[in-house]
């Protein structure tokens, strides 16, 4: 009696192992490879079933009779549909933010997510993608270090780092409140206060040339109505370029008036003249000069006259790059 429980237990075990990972049960050929009766098979069924049910998981079982076959379906919305596995891909793909092992792994699980007659269908759609995937530059794997400095940031702990920046040799260590870590733009970012600094302006750092980092047994207090938020930092900053936060004004003369406040979630429309747009947007540092430069003639800034005069400048600085061929 007990080699028969143990038995079923195992035939029981692998039939829902199997099913969880999206393939089919048939009846008859369980019966074969278990050497019991197809009437047996169906009691396991059953009592896989009944386990859904009480255990009040998003998926049930049911019999697809073009194949033959019994798989759980997802009856809920707590798991992913293929339509938003491919796109979460496809975005993942995009960002190039992992090392290709790292990413290769984390597509193929989300793949496995998906019904298994679907499965092979995103894998061809993506198939090219996936095997261009090209590394960024710096080639580390940074998921560990993502983790535990976004621990940091939720215990308020103090951080000491060695930061290496770009065409230096020697990194420099750096006392810092973590606020948050964000991604943009292919590079995953800390956010930091300086510790040392009376003046709290949100400094950013890419995680990548994080050399060493170590968390000090000390905490900091920020109080709640100046807390870091996210969501309003990303609406403030351009290409992760920090600083003072300033107010300005441009012409915009583009066909698209929509492009500039899907990249300026904090721009408005004050007037519109002759198919010219006048935008009022709040901004972090001078990052926003990239955009601004690549936008061309389409784009006139008015204040702050600091930012013009920066503005002029550098394009007096290009024309003397075309003076001569």
């Amino acid at each position: 009696m007990v080699d028969s429980q143990q038995h079923k237990g195992y035939r029981v075990i692998s039939m829902f192992d199997r099913l969880m990972d999206g393939q089919g049960i048939n009846k008859k050929q369980e019966a074969i490879t278990h050497n019991v009766g197809e009437k047996t098979i169906q009691r396991d069924l059953n009592e896989i079933r009944a386990y859904l049910e009480k255990a009040k998981l998003d998926c049930h079982l049911e019999y697809v009779r073009t194949e033959k076959v019994y798989r759980l379906t997802n009856k809920g919305e707590s798991i992913l549909s293929k339509e938003q596995v491919l796109a979460i891909v496809k975005i993942l793909i995009e960002s190039r933010a992992l090392l290709k092992s790292e990413m290769s792994d984390i597509i193929d699980k989300l793949i496995s997510i998906v019904a298994a007659d679907k499965q092979e269908f995103i894998h061809n759609i993506i198939l090219n993608e996936k095997h261009l995937y090209v590394d960024l530059n710096h080639k580390k794997s940074l998921l560990p270090l993502i983790w535990v400095l976004s621990e940091a940031v939720q215990k308020k702990k103090i951080i000491k780092i060695d930061y290496l920046r770009e065409g230096e040799t020697i990194p420099s260590e750096r006392i810092l409140k973590p606020l948050a870590v964000i991604f943009s733009e292919y590079y995953f970012y800390l956010i930091a206060y300086d510790n040392k600094h009376e003046k709290d302006l949100p400094i950013v750092y890419r995680v990548d040339r994080i050399q060493h980092f170590c968390e000090l047994d000390k905490k900091f207090q920020i109080p709640y109505a100046e807390r870091f938020q996210e969501g309003e930092f990303r609406k403030r900053i351009q290409f992760m370029h920090a600083g003072e936060l300033m107010r300005m004004k441009f012409i915009f003369k583009g066909p698209s008036p929509q492009a500039v406040l899907d990249r300026l979630p904090t721009a408005k429309i004050l007037s519109k003249k002759d198919g010219q747009y006048l935008f009022e947007a709040e901004v972090f540092g001078h990052g926003i000069k990239m955009w601004l430069l690549s936008q061309g003639a389409d784009i006139e800034v008015l204040e702050p006259i600091e930012l013009r005069e920066e503005m002029i400048e550098t394009i007096q600085s290009m024309q003397q790059n075309y003076r001569y061929i």
